[in-house]
């Protein structure tokens, strides 16, 4: 944990158990000292679009990342990628907008949905809770993280450079500029630091730069169109395209983990301190949100009028109002969606119905039940009921790979080697807790696609261990049919 010379931590989380808990937050969290940025799931990292998007090609083995040479040469093309890509985007849509420069452009790219190297932040922390609270997120831990606005001018380069920057403006303002003169007139501070960022982030296109006392430049967005003006928008742009959250880390001169889940508690019950500010991290704070304020949240957000209409103050903004509001939030919580949080008791096969079976019996027995039943997964027990491996199809493809003599007599034992967990190619298997929800299941399937992987079957123990008898099993199927009536959306997935 990095901490300044007087001892202070540069990270910390606050865990917020109640309403007057984030309160006391807000109060102490001066305007235009920090910026903001709010997470659905508060395990999510700092992560850009563009990192989103290069994880893709790690899983495909197209990138090493652990820094060795192909991560370098895979590193070094996207500099290329990304001033092609501005100078395409300008072209087409050069009918409808015409870009002051590169950074402009690529700004309007992130805005449009384009996978840049930015991540978006906001000046406003009313803003950052809006967009934690956007979607229900199923009983998780929401998150707002809040980076000091001041630890970013800090760095090395920015100081020293804006100091000679506003030198030149005042040689401008002497020399009759009028542009000039009027931003020192109407003393707006960060209109200075705008035009400063914006010629500093112009000097990264085109290369991806490595040495540079720079690693993490706030560009202000608020100027550029009204959706930015309503979100109080700043773009935080990685000089590299290493990932967002190490340029962040070497920017703030803590490691990643520090970023992302800082190790620093400030207090385990924030109510009490007389004094939370003399507690605070000096550089980034991670508020994380009890799932119990959930109804709060929605109620203090619908009093201050910040809602999708507010937020996307044009067709996007309508329409997602329509789909729903904060009202239909807190009404939703408050009557509880049924499906959602039906628990996994009521739609698995339980253990005594289920097609399971021990290593002394025959492999043609459990084959022809699973056979009548339908069924291609069996889970293989101990004699405490523990699930020691798993027989399926794919078993005895493997077994006559293996050329492996099988016949009518032969039982399970012979298949030892190839009944464990990990020896299932096509499937992973996934414990869980007898209190799982419908919702929470297909959560963690979803995830699991998204992790190039796809779960076979959920095995249910009393708390998820793996240690512990096996009470019943849950397909994705069943999770589907449990969340949804006819079941036809989710299957599609599944399919």
């Amino acid at each position: 944990m990095g901490k300044t010379d007087s001892g202070k931590p540069l990270t910390g989380r606050i865990e917020l158990h109640t309403w007057h808990d984030f309160m006391k937050v807000m109060e102490t969290m001066q305007a235009g000292r920090w910026i903001y940025r709010g997470h659905e799931d508060a395990t999510w990292r700092l992560e850009s679009g563009l990192d989103r998007y290069l994880k893709q090609f790690g899983k495909a083995g197209l990138r090493k990342g652990d820094g060795g040479s192909r991560d370098v040469e895979f590193l070094d093309t996207f500099p290329r990628a990304e001033f092609f890509a501005i100078s395409r985007f300008q072209a087409m849509s050069r009918e409808y907008e015409k870009w002051e420069n590169d950074v402009e452009a690529l700004i309007a790219m992130q805005h449009y949905g384009a996978k840049t190297r930015l991540l978006d932040f906001t000046t406003s922390i009313m803003v950052a809770l809006f967009f934690a609270y956007e979607n229900q997120a199923n009983g998780k831990k929401r998150a707002i993280y809040a980076i000091n606005f001041g630890s970013l001018i800090e760095q090395n380069g920015v100081w020293n450079r804006y100091k000679k920057f506003l030198e030149t403006i005042v040689k401008r303002v002497n020399s009759g500029d009028e542009q000039a003169r009027w931003m020192s007139e109407s003393q707006i501070e960060n209109q200075y630091f705008r035009e400063f960022a914006f010629a500093e982030a112009a000097k990264w296109f085109g290369e991806n730069v490595q040495d540079d006392d720079i690693d993490i430049i706030p560009l202000y967005t608020v100027c550029s169109n009204k959706r930015q003006m309503a979100q109080s928008g700043v773009e935080l742009m990685p000089r590299t395209f290493d990932w967002f959250d190490k340029n962040l880390a070497r920017a703030l001169k803590v490691s990643i983990k520090e970023v992302n889940d800082p190790s620093y508690s400030v207090s385990d019950n924030i109510s009490e301190e007389e004094d939370v500010g003399s507690l605070f991290p000096t550089h980034l704070v991670k508020l994380v949100f009890d799932p119990q304020m959930e109804k709060e949240a929605w109620q203090f957000l619908d009093q201050a009028n910040i809602n999708a209409a507010s937020i996307y103050p044009d067709l996007v903004g309508i329409a997602k109002s329509t789909r729903y509001n904060n009202n239909t939030v807190v009404i939703g919580n408050e009557l509880g969606d049924a499906k959602e949080s039906e628990p996994v008791l009521n739609f698995w096969i339980s253990q005594k119905n289920l097609i399971a079976c021990s290593l002394s019996d025959t492999i043609s027995s459990v084959i022809d039940k699973m056979g009548v039943k339908g069924i291609s997964h069996g889970p293989v027990l101990d004699e405490e009921g523990k699930v020691i491996g798993m027989f399926s199809e794919s078993t005895m493809m493997e077994a006559w790979k293996a050329k492996l003599n099988c016949p009518k007599a032969a039982t399970m034992n012979g298949l030892a080697d190839l009944l464990p967990m990990d020896k299932h190619k096509l499937d992973v298997f996934e414990f869980v807790p007898q209190n799982a929800s419908a919702a929470g299941l297909w959560n963690t399937y979803k995830e699991s696609l998204e992790n190039d992987k796809r779960i076979g079957l959920f095995l249910v123990t009393e708390n998820g261990n793996k240690n512990e008898p096996l009470l019943g099993i849950a397909t994705a199927w069943d999770v589907a049919e449990a969340l949804d009536e006819k079941g036809n959306d989710n299957k599609e997935i599944i399919q």
